[in-house]
């Protein structure tokens, strides 16, 4: 699950577009989350990668609300994506220890929890 990268500046489109080749060299299923993303998604395609192993989702919620049913027991997921992303919120629909999640997820506090 790979969420925009948000200070690239001017590298931007090459780098989106590389870690979508790397994802289809090492991924069977991709997800990606934010409008940066979408050139992950074509470097994963033009990499060679199947569109039908490909999902895009324009937030964190999004992508966590899909990920929830998605992903099976014995799945290895690895979530990633700038801060403003907020991909934790994909963590903790997948996370294992709900009742302990604070221990393993960032941003947990009150003031985070308020934002998108």
């Amino acid at each position: 699950v790979l969420g925009d990268m948000l200070e690239l500046g001017k590298h931007t489109i090459e780098a989106h577009k590389n870690i979508g080749r790397i994802a289809k060299e090492n991924c069977d299923v991709l997800v990606v989350v934010g409008p940066r993303a979408q050139m992950i998604k074509e470097g994963a395609l033009e990499a060679g990668m199947n569109n039908e192993n490909i999902y895009e989702f324009l937030n964190s919620l999004q992508a966590r609300d899909f990920m929830e049913t998605f992903v099976k027991k014995g799945d290895l997921v690895l979530v990633k994506g700038s801060q403003g992303m907020r991909m934790e919120k994909v963590v903790e629909a997948i996370i294992l220890d709900k009742e302990n999640k604070e221990k393993f997820l960032v941003r947990q506090d009150r003031e985070w929890l308020k934002k998108e």
